[in-house]
């Protein structure tokens, strides 16, 4: 859940800003430019801001097409081009009929867009009947909505298609509707309200659009002063709050002080409304730098939030605070952090029966939060549980129309006071708007109904990878979340809206279809079904490059991991040696101690790295118990304590298996074994409880007479066949095969060891 403003749901944009984006942190242009942004130059006749040719002066880039990642189309015949209006030919001419034609009937790429008379007036002025001096602000200001509109409906194509053809048009259309706005602003004397109004429009336009912040700041410098002339509260704090994000960009430090004296002024007049617009965005862009201090400073905002919230009883707001504060703690592992995301979750549950606070998004998203705890706990039985509550309350959301699939912002109510009548207006809806019962509204993006129910379905395919047995549980939640994802990524061109925050979603998208390939490709390993493991590989490869998804961080670990988990399951060691051994997932490279969730998931995956590596070069003519010492030691302290039990069994499996010098004491191993089982027991994993018992049984029981051992050979046979990992189906039952032999049971040994040879052909064809 990203804070950065929105129109509420039903109503049309505001005059300042369109919605944000909630799929990550809001581009100011389009992200598919690679090359420096060109910054606009307000030119000194107003008549060229749009020419024939479709030159753009608004800092747009129109070089993208030659940046190497998208290739230009094939040259297609020359169309006319359209006969767009430059603002000063206004004051040049009598208006005439075609002036006030929808922009959207043709575009640079020679393209109809839609049918204007389809458009929705709500949004301009009545047309001036022919016999009256027509209002030329209002015309401009039509106008150029009309522009930003047309551009709206074209970006979905132009963030499917990427041609040179359609971004040059929807950038010539925002450009166009700019040079109406500036147009209105220098050569029209204008009312001061209007005059406010357009300012920050304009500005609003630059943020979402550009990399101009110069011209926007001095455009909002300006609107500030005139609003506090006037006494517009409500445009002087929406434009302070744009402000404070363009100076986000550059400088963050000063953004965030800047926010502390709007906050102080607004709690100083008893505006508390804004006083929770200023903290959310303040504690947004505290946990955006990363740092300790900035981290701490965000909680104490979010603290003072639901200080404030539960004083006005604004029990919503209370449990946004908490739900922001827990994601906060998120960002920073260990127990302690986990211990304070847990409170903050039961703060937000306890308003669970408030008919203020059924607002889907939010419980939505407590229930992704709970069973993330609960994955980060790793208590099988506790993910479970949280596991079907949070299907039972998605399965009840796609019936939720509050919760729309196209539109990510919703509404979170205030209470009104008194002295919050004159600071909010429908002119802030973008930020604060006014409910149908009369109440003020904060405005905040989450994610869309399908993309937050795709990122339920990958959580069910992760807690359910443990048991992805047999029947594949795991890996059909995985597929459905896919299959999902994927259908809303072909039907994105549906939804209008910005260009940035089109191609961002779908780069979003992208990403995540990365980490739900990845998973599939795991519960294949585990199954040791190394065919589809290597197609699932190929086909992250084929989504990274279709998506432009950069490479990095966990992503990256995991995706690197992976690679080399399926050379060695193919018998290829010397390669996956060579792709543990990578800088990527060496520990070596490992952060320091102030360690975010990231580092930490790339921490972990380094040490998984390291024990696959250490069991590989136990084969004949690799093995060194002078070096398996040296790595045991260097894994102990960091394992031993680990707050992940998978990786304590883990590194308790290898530690009692690999050979040392001097070769551990036989109690050693006993303990190392014991302490194994009961992290299984804890995380209820399947393969690992059939690796441990595996071991106990080849160690203790190999060539051992009597029931004991047969009991130990049968356990180790039936939890490998409850795994469904054939390689380890074959490894148990040729154990079980010799136990019957030494005992004497001939038979069975024959259809035993015919069972293990069978398995080990489909796990190992060929070799």
């Amino acid at each position: 859940m990203s804070y950065h403003g929105g129109p509420p749901p039903g109503n049309e944009y505001w005059p300042g800003q369109d919605p944000p984006n909630a799929y990550g942190v809001p581009q100011s242009r389009s992200p598919f430019l690679e090359n420096g942004p060109l910054h606009y130059q307000p030119p000194a006749n107003e008549g060229q801001y749009w020419n024939q040719n479709g030159q753009m002066q608004y800092g747009m880039n129109t070089n993208y097409a030659n940046n190497g990642l998208y290739a230009p189309v094939p040259p297609q015949q020359q169309v006319e081009q359209p006969q767009f209006i430059s603002p000063a030919q206004l004051f040049q001419q009598p208006l005439a009929p075609s002036l006030l034609s929808h922009p959207s009937q043709n575009t640079p790429s020679g393209r109809t867009l839609s049918n204007p008379a389809s458009y929705n007036s709500s949004r301009m002025a009545p047309l001036t009947p022919a016999n009256t001096q027509p209002d030329m602000a209002q015309l401009l200001v039509s106008l150029a909505e009309e522009y930003f509109q047309a551009a709206q409906e074209l970006a979905p194509t132009a963030a499917l298609s990427m041609t040179v053809a359609d971004v040059e048009a929807y950038e010539g259309l925002i450009a166009t509707g700019l040079g109406c706005l500036d147009t209105a602003l220098k050569r029209i004397k204008l009312q001061p309200r209007m005059e406010a109004n357009i300012r920050l429009r304009f500005a609003g336009v630059l943020f979402e659009e550009t990399e101009n912040s110069m011209e926007a700041e001095t455009a909002l410098s300006k609107g500030i002063a005139l609003c506090e002339r006037n006494h517009y509260y409500d445009l002087k704090y929406a434009m302070q709050f744009l402000l404070a994000q363009f100076m986000a960009k550059k400088n963050p430090k000063a953004s965030m002080k800047a926010l502390d004296g709007h906050i102080s002024d607004a709690q100083t007049y008893q505006h508390f409304s804004w006083v929770y617009v200023f903290r959310f965005l303040r504690a947004s862009h505290a946990l955006e730098s990363g740092s300790l201090t900035d981290h701490h400073a965000a909680v104490q905002n979010l603290r003072a939030v639901a200080n404030l919230a539960k004083q006005q009883n604004d029990n919503a707001i209370h449990l946004t605070a908490s739900l922001m504060e827990a994601l906060a703690f998120l960002k920073i592992p260990g127990p302690e952090s986990l211990q304070h995301v847990q409170t903050a979750l039961a703060q937000a549950r306890s308003y669970q029966h408030d008919e203020s606070c059924n607002i889907p998004q939010l419980v939505g998203l407590t229930h992704i939060l709970d069973v993330s705890c609960a994955i980060i706990k790793g208590n099988s039985v506790e993910m479970l549980t949280k596991l079907k509550d949070m299907q039972s309350m998605m399965d009840k959301a796609l019936h939720e129309n509050t919760w729309g699939t196209t539109n990510d912002t919703f509404a979170i109510p205030i209470n009104r006071t008194p002295k919050s009548s004159h600071t909010v207006s429908q002119d802030t809806r973008m930020i604060l708007g006014i409910g149908n019962d009369g109440g003020d509204n904060l405005m905040m993006t989450f994610l869309g109904k399908k993309d937050a129910y795709s990122i339920t379905y990958l959580l069910c395919g992760m807690v359910l990878l443990h048991k992805n047995s047999s029947d594949q549980k795991g890996l059909k939640y995985l597929q459905a979340g896919l299959d999902s994802l994927e259908g809303d990524i072909r039907s994105a061109r549906s939804s209008s809206g910005l260009l940035p925050d089109l191609v961002s979603k779908r780069q979003w998208r992208g990403e995540i279809s990365c980490y739900f390939r990845i998973y599939m490709a795991f519960c294949c390993a585990g199954l040791a079904n190394w065919t589809e493991t290597k197609r699932y590989i190929d086909d992250l490869r084929t989504t990274v490059r279709k998506f432009e998804v950069s490479l990095t961080g966990p992503l990256a670990s995991l995706a690197l991991y992976l690679d080399g988990i399926y050379h060695q399951g193919i018998g290829d060691f010397d390669s996956a040696l060579q792709i543990f051994g990578d800088p990527k997932l060496s520990l070596t490279t490992a952060k320091s101690t102030a360690l975010t969730s990231a580092d930490q998931v790339e921490r972990d995956i380094a040490i998984l790295a390291t024990l696959n590596s250490l069991w590989i070069v136990q084969d004949k003519g690799l093995q060194n118990p002078d070096r398996n010492l040296s790595v045991k030691e260097k894994l102990e302290p960091i394992c031993v304590n680990h707050p992940n039990p998978d990786i304590r069994m883990a590194f308790h499996l290898v530690g009692a298996t690999v050979p040392t010098n001097p070769p551990l004491e036989l109690i050693e191993i006993k303990s190392r074994l014991r302490s194994a089982l009961a992290c299984g027991n804890t995380t209820a994993n399947i393969h690992q409880m059939c690796i441990c018992l595996s071991i106990m049984c080849n160690r203790f029981f190999n060539g051992v007479i009597g029931p004991q051992a047969e009991k130990s050979a049968k356990a180790a046979s039936v939890q490998a066949t409850r795994s469904g990992n054939t390689l380890w189906m074959s490894v148990t039952d040729g154990m079980l095969a010799r136990c019957y032999e030494v005992q004497g049971k001939t038979q069975d040994a024959q259809a035993s060891m015919a069972s293990a040879q069978k398995y080990a052909d489909q796990a190992l064809p060929g070799v």
